[in-house]
C-alpha cells in the first residue's frame, strides 16, 4: 500500500526572548493518537529552544476526512504533518487506511520510536544543534482569566534568514485570519467582566 498525501494548494497571504520566532531542537516524540476519540492523529513533540533550560510541546493533532468506506480522503492535519515531516527530512507517512509506512511501503508499528531513532536531536542535557525555526507564543485561553501556556505553532522550517522571513509572513497571515489566537498584554490585563457588564454585550 502507498503513502497517501492530499493535494496541497498554496495559501498567500516582543520583549520575551523565548516567544516569537525562535530556534529549537527536537528532543522527543510521543504518539498519543490512541488516547483521544477525536484525534485520528496526535503527535506530541518535545522541543527545546536555544538558550532555554526548559522544553515546550509542539503538537500535530486532528482528525482525517474519510469516505463511506473509511478510507482517508484528506484533512488539514495531514497538511500540517507533511509540512513538518518535509522540514525534518522524514519520508514516512500515512496510507489511506490510517497506517504508518516508510517511503518503501514498509509498515511502521511505532511511529514515535521510528521518529525518535531518526529525527531526535538529542536529550535535554546534551543537545547542541538548534537547526529548526518555529513560532512560540502564549496561547489565548478559551475561558477569560484562565492560565495561559506557551505553545508552539506547528509550522516548522530549517533555520535560515530566508525561512525566517517566510515564517514571519505565515504567522502574520494566520493572525490576520484569526487562526492563531495569541494572548496579548491587552487581553491578559483586561478586568474580569461582571454579570451586569455581560448583559450589555
Amino acid at each position: 500500500m502507498a503513502i497517501f498525501k492530499p493535494e496541497i494548494t498554496e495559501s498567500t497571504g516582543n520583549g520575551n526572548k523565548f516567544t516569537g520566532i525562535c530556534k529549537f531542537a527536537i528532543i522527543n516524540f510521543e504518539d498519543k493518537s490512541g488516547m483521544f476519540d477525536w484525534a485520528d492523529l496526535y503527535l506530541d513533540i518535545e522541543v527545546k529552544q536555544e538558550h532555554s533550560d526548559y522544553t515546550r510541546k509542539l503538537q500535530i493533532k486532528g482528525s482525517y476526512e474519510k469516505d463511506s468506506s473509511g478510507n482517508i480522503t484528506g484533512g488539514s492535519v495531514l497538511k500540517r504533518l507533511y509540512t513538518f515531516f518535509d522540514a525534518i527530512g522524514c519520508k514516512a507517512g500515512i496510507n489511506v487506511k490510517g497506517e504508518w509506512e516508510d517511503e518503501d511501503g514498509n509498515k511502521i508499528d511505532d511511529i514515535a520510536q521510528y521518529l525518535n531513532k531518526g529525527a531526535s536531536d538529542g536529550d535535554v542535557e546534551t543537545v547542541s544543534s538548534y537547526k529548526y525555526l518555529a513560532y512560540f507564543y502564549k496561547e489565548q485561553p478559551k475561558k477569560p482569566g484562565a492560565k495561559s501556556y506557551t505553545t508552539v505553532w506547528p509550522k516548522v522550517y530549517i533555520s535560515t534568514d530566508e525561512n525566517q522571513s517566510k515564517l514571519k509572513n505565515d504567522i502574520d497571515w494566520l493572525k490576520g485570519k484569526g487562526y492563531l489566537k495569541e494572548l496579548t498584554d491587552e487581553v491578559a490585563n483586561a478586568p474580569a467582566m461582571s454579570g451586569d457588564g455581560l448583559a450589555n454585550l
